[in-house]
């Protein structure tokens, strides 16, 4: 899957990380496509003149591992499948192409928009000398639990609930301030099991206020697709933990294409 993604974006224009940067957008609308691998690929043909690929490390598409954290009850995972409007998650990232490491809150708020509260750990910053760097990404230390702390968040015994790879190609649009990201070739990992999506790609529209119609919303149009909700972090727990409630997510992961398999 990884060559069939790599060859179709040879045409793209590149952009830096600096670029990326200025349409980072912490605090933003998402808005989500779930397409199978076939549709992404066409839908990457169809945008190319008007998108350029974020380039790092000489490299377009970028891989990630992530750790979710949970309480015993998994808080965050019910106030999702409950639908609950305000809502929040918390990770630990590795992006694999230059090492870079952040702790990240990610809330949901009741207005639609998202925010990100994000914490560097691979280095020691001037501005915290007193946070260590993170050596297990499954380590919910003290530099996490005062970021969390600190943003008024009351949550205890927090633990690693899924583990989670994936790779992303992100795109910037050349005439709107939008950011796009398109994930593939996710896999879920806990309790000695792994579950690979083998059909899935997730396209998400990421901008600082409410969508126009752009280049990728009309090709959305024209085939009929709808935005739908895909969370890496809920579809991840319903299929890996088997006793929580998940009849929300079921029609999903019905369509899912995926093989699972011990480690």
């Amino acid at each position: 899957m990884f060559e069939l993604f790599q060859n179709d974006l040879q045409a793209f224009s590149r952009s830096s990380l600096e670029e990326s940067k200025a349409m980072s957008f912490l605090n933003r609308f998402d808005t989500k496509f779930v397409l199978k691998v076939d549709t992404a690929l066409d839908f990457l043909k169809n945008i190319q003149n008007d998108y350029s690929l974020l380039e790092i490390n000489n490299g377009v598409i970028q891989s990630y591992r992530t750790v979710y954290f949970d309480t015993p009850e998994l808080l965050c995972f019910n106030l999702h499948h409950n639908k609950r409007a305000n809502r929040f998650k918390f990770r630990t990232r590795k992006y694999l192409s230059n090492g870079k490491i952040f702790n990240e809150i990610k809330q949901k708020l009741n207005t639609g928009k998202t925010i990100k509260f994000r914490q560097r750990r691979d280095k020691i910053r001037e501005e915290a000398p007193n946070i260590p760097i993170l050596e297990d990404l499954a380590n919910f230390d003290n530099g996490f639990l005062s970021l969390v702390q600190n943003n008024g968040y009351k949550v205890e015994n927090l633990a690693p609930s899924l583990f989670v790879y994936f790779n992303r190609i992100t795109l910037l649009n050349k005439h709107f301030p939008e950011r796009m990201t398109l994930d593939f070739g996710v896999k879920y990992g806990y309790n000695n099991e792994e579950f690979k999506l083998s059909n899935t790609a997730i396209v998400e529209l990421k901008r600082e206020r409410s969508p126009d119609i752009t280049v990728s919303q009309e090709f959305f149009r024209r085939i009929h697709k709808n935005p739908s909700g895909f969370s890496k972090y809920a579809i991840g727990i319903a299929l890996t933990h088997e006793n929580v409630k998940k009849n929300r997510f079921l029609p999903r992961i019905k369509k899912l294409v995926y093989e699972r398999s011990s480690v």
